[in-house]
């Protein structure tokens, strides 16, 4: 009895075994057929090798090693790959459940990447446009990915990044993606040089893929309607010396095809001498600029109208500036942008209040001329409040000021007849000292509390 037990249980496991066999061979040709039909998908242009590959459980997984996959001058290597949830007989052989990386390297002519891990979810894979069959070109789609330990370089900007992780969701053509990195580096040796840090930075509703396209080819970045927002925290831009420093920097911006409306925000602000325009801080016994800013503004793409409805920026120890206004003929999205300087100015409303900033512009500007301050300020009373002048007229207001500017806050309007570029209202301020009479063409008006 116990020798038939045996035999029987002996012929149970043999025909398991072959049963196993025979499965596993099936997954290998299945494996063999599916992978086969991805590379019949990728065009004449697209290869995809590897050392092995081994199908997983229920053949939906397939495991590789030594993976190399090009496309044109595009070229995706990994030590280790993993692909799940395959596309099954009769789906689209472009699309994987997902995917994942050890040792995941890309390269090229816009730029290489390294990343330590790499796991994708929901992927499209790119393929060429196919006249023949009618088939359009298929751009890379990603729906998450997560990674860990970037390192890469970008062509365009001659410059190196870095990330401890990285995090990115809905990444594709026109889509509002979302990006969150930690330990993130930017850093470039090419002159000028600068060194960019930040402990996080979250983009939302920015279109990820278009920015990488811009950046690959120099083309303008498009923007798309929808939310945008930028958290951004521990900044720090370095040169060969400190230059900004940023505690945390939030912004949001809701766009129509009407107009884009922003709320930005720099707390911790900190810039150095070396930063334009900034030399002269050291002069006035400063070391660096700390500060704070709040903007706030909308851009009515219709009107070509800009509407600043806050700009603040404070510094302890130097001042408060607060300005409001209206701008024209303005293609910049934001008062905060190179193209601000070509803006129109409808209107314009500036207060600022004095922290200690203007007597030590007074004491450096003195010890410029070799005087003492009081001589200085009694020769500014003179030149610009000379007797017989209305006291409340522009120059003998800011005469006013000057005399005690910690009094209180000095206000500045200016409504020109017609509207006229920043730089200009600028250069006819600066004249107003030799042609007062500039003050009424600008439609300038200031008062001394």
């Amino acid at each position: 009895m116990k020798k038939k037990v045996l035999v029987t249980i002996g012929s149970v496991a043999a025909v398991a075994c072959l049963g196993w066999l025979a499965a596993r061979h099936a997954e290998h040709v299945m494996l063999d057929k599916s992978i086969d039909s991805f590379r019949q998908t990728l065009g004449p242009d697209a290869s995809f090798t590897y050392q092995k590959a081994w199908p997983g459980l229920l053949g939906r997984s397939v495991k590789f090693t030594g993976l190399v996959f090009r496309q044109g001058p595009e070229t995706i290597t990994a030590d280790d790959a993993e692909i799940s949830k395959i596309a099954a007989a009769g789906e689209d052989a472009r699309r994987i459940g997902r995917l994942t990386f050890r040792n995941f390297q890309l390269a090229d002519p816009a730029g290489s990447l390294h990343l330590d891990t790499l796991a994708l979810d929901d992927v499209t894979m790119p393929t060429k446009a196919d006249e023949q069959h009618g088939t359009p070109a298929q751009a890379l789609e990603i729906r998450h990915a997560e990674a860990g330990k970037l390192h890469g370089f970008v062509s365009s900007l001659q410059s190196d990044l870095s990330a401890r992780s990285l995090i990115v969701d809905d990444y594709g053509p026109n889509e509002a993606s979302r990006l969150e990195a930690h330990e993130a580096g930017l850093s470039t040796d090419v002159a000028p040089q600068r060194h960019i840090k930040a402990a996080s930075i979250i983009l939302d509703g920015l279109d990820l893929a278009g920015l990488y396209a811009s950046l690959s080819s120099g083309t303008p970045y498009t923007q798309h309607n929808g939310t945008r927002d930028i958290q951004i925290e521990k900044l720090s831009i370095d040169g060969t010396t400190p230059l900004l420093r940023v505690g945390a920097l939030h912004s949001h911006a809701t766009r129509t095809d009407a107009d884009e409306k922003e709320v930005s925000s720099l707390q911790g602000l900190e810039l150095w001498p070396d930063v334009p325009n900034l030399s002269m801080l050291p002069a006035l016994g400063y070391d660096r600029f700390r500060g704070s800013l709040v903007l706030n503004d909308t851009h009515d793409f219709k009107a070509s109208k800009l509407h600043v409805e806050e700009f603040s920026l404070d510094a302890p120890g130097m001042g408060r500036l607060h300005l409001d206004g209206d701008f024209s003929q303005t293609s910049t999205t934001t008062l905060l942008s190179a193209g601000a300087a070509d803006m129109q100015v409808q209107s314009l409303n500036i207060t600022y209040t004095d922290h200690g900033l203007v007597p030590r512009v007074l004491g450096a500007a003195a010890k410029a001329r070799g005087v003492k301050p009081e001589e200085l300020s009694a020769a500014l009373q003179a030149q610009l409040a000379p007797q017989g002048s209305d006291p409340k007229a522009v120059m003998p207001q800011i005469a006013t000021y000057l005399r005690q500017p910690g009094k209180g806050p000095l206000t500045i309007t200016i409504r020109p007849p017609q509207p006229l570029p920043v730089m200009a209202i600028a250069a006819a301020m600066s004249m107003l000292t030799t042609t007062p009479q500039m003050a009424q063409q600008i439609g300038l008006s200031i008062k001394a509390p």
